[in-house]
């Protein structure tokens, strides 16, 4: 039992050297795409208020 714990443990010393080296990059990434899509949904919601379409049921 104790090889499968050190193996999950050996892993993720692993994956987390590759992780520091990509520092913040990451979060830029998520920042920028998080922010496109609350542009467009932003967008989506104007032109539907444009088209009295706020409140059309289904």
């Amino acid at each position: 039992m104790d090889k499968i714990w050190y193996a999950i443990a050996d892993f993720f010393q692993f994956i987390f050297k590759y992780i520091e080296m990509l520092g913040n990059s990451v979060n830029y990434l998520y920042i920028v795409i998080i922010f496109v899509f609350l542009v467009v949904w932003t967008l989506q919601m104007l032109k539907h208020r444009k088209n009295n379409e706020e409140h059309a049921s289904s």
